[in-house]
């Protein structure tokens, strides 16, 4: 009896003071910052540069993105991205990639119509592949990752790009069309391809890089491996496309 008296007051004055505790005001949402301005009407100009044997880097041109009217794919809403590189040797590469943004994060729709050579026609109905890229998931924080693209058989990874946030840095080159240099948001990307043997012999493959962005502007850097670019951009997966170190700066900007 008066272990059952003794737990009802312990409830009771647990109740109390419950009551009794000062409110806490919830901490103020803070709003999700702009890393990639969408619909744009600028004009953005880069330096395109590669890597030499000895780590040096060389110019091999520029490029120019522009952002045109929103298309729709697979009932989904995007931007046409319109890139157009002109290389120092005088050949220009036109690539339009299709690239959406909400609150949370930047996607790029992806070409999947290369992958079928990976796997055979009895594996096909076990492929799980995603139709976006996940370039940006924000808000950003320290130590952040995420799964930015996989492509799977059943439960075997083909290829994922991981993604992690690294950190701020100060972008240090002079940019027209800014009054003043900017900060910027450094993401890194993994590309990861692994194919088990199909009779010519396993694959796997890794490719790197870390894109740039700031805030009230979009990307001022990318730079690493171009094949794992052109696969965050959208571009369709094919192994045998030629891979180099790239380095893009921006170093105009058109309004």
């Amino acid at each position: 009896m008066r272990k059952g008296l003794l737990l009802i007051i312990l409830v009771v004055s647990g109740l109390g003071f419950t009551s009794c505790k000062e409110t806490v005001a919830p901490e103020p949402v803070q709003p999700v910052k702009n890393y990639f301005p969408l619909p744009n009407n600028t004009v953005y100009k880069y330096s395109v540069d590669s890597v030499s044997a000895t780590n040096a880097y060389f110019n091999i041109g520029n490029k120019t993105i522009s952002y045109g009217p929103e298309v729709v794919v697979a009932g989904t809403p995007y931007y046409n991205q319109t890139e157009v590189t002109t290389y120092s040797g005088g050949d220009i590469v036109t690539q339009r990639p299709k690239v959406r943004k909400t609150d949370r994060g930047l996607y790029y729709y992806i070409d999947t119509s290369g992958t079928s050579a990976l796997i055979p026609d009895t594996l096909k109905p076990f492929v799980q592949i995603d139709r976006e890229v996940i370039a940006m998931a924000l808000p950003f924080f320290p130590g952040q990752t995420w799964s930015a693209f996989k492509f799977n058989v059943a439960i075997v990874p083909l290829i994922s790009v991981t993604a992690s946030y690294v950190g701020s840095a100060a972008y240090s080159y002079d940019v027209w069309g800014l009054m003043s240099r900017v900060n910027a948001e450094i993401v890194k990307y993994e590309l990861k391809i692994t194919v088990p043997d199909l009779g010519t012999g396993p694959i796997n493959l890794t490719y790197t890089g870390e894109v740039w962005y700031s805030e009230e502007l979009g990307v001022v850097m990318r730079e690493g491996d171009h094949f794992l670019f052109q696969l965050l951009a959208g571009g369709e997966i094919d192994l045998l496309s030629p891979n180099y170190k790239v380095r893009e700066r921006l170093t105009e900007i058109v309004r």
